[in-house]
């Protein structure tokens, strides 16, 4: 139990700390899109983008598109952090955990594509170059992705073998 208690509390501390950047990022980009001055975006393992030099529809694209990607992982790491929750009370194999890991690996595996995406759009809008690599943020979020889908699995054929179990003493 020691280990869900130091997991719950290190998926809080990374889910508040997204939420006090979310609504940090609500409240400059504005600001920032609608004054001409140069200001730089890192994304992943890219240069930093320097947004203040793109058109409006160049910037209008980049911005939903990350907005978009990233709005999907807060979503993931939003079940993440409830699935602990669940399961730090010892309900390991309710339906609302089962259900929550195969969404979160759904959602893991549009993140990969998701970034691969929105990397595609950097190379196309900032370098005019049509470039596609497979790296290690694709790899980590596919694999994750795939992973969570399994638990899924894993964790209802145990809920089954749980209640079969249950039926039979």
């Amino acid at each position: 139990m020691k280990t869900i208690k130091l997991l719950k509390t290190a998926i809080d501390i990374y889910y508040y700390l997204m939420l006090i950047a979310l609504v940090f990022g609500i409240i400059t980009l504005p600001i920032l899109l609608f004054t001409n001055q140069s200001y730089q975006v890192n994304m992943f393992d890219s240069e930093p983008i320097d947004l203040g030099m793109l058109d409006t529809l160049e910037t209008l694209i980049i911005v939903v598109s990350m907005i978009a990607v990233l709005g999907i992982y807060f979503v993931a790491i939003r079940l993440i952090k409830q699935t602990v929750d669940i399961m730090s009370h010892g309900n390991y194999f309710s339906d609302d955990v089962i259900i929550n890991f195969k969404k979160i690996g759904r959602l893991f595996i549009v993140c990969a594509f998701g970034f691969s995406v929105l990397k595609l759009l950097i190379n196309l809008v900032l370098f005019s170059q049509f470039s596609i690599n497979i790296n290690s943020t694709f790899m980590i979020f596919l694999i994750m992705g795939l992973f969570m889908m399994f638990l899924s699995e894993a964790f209802a054929s145990a809920k089954q073998m749980k209640e079969e179990n249950n039926l039979t003493i």
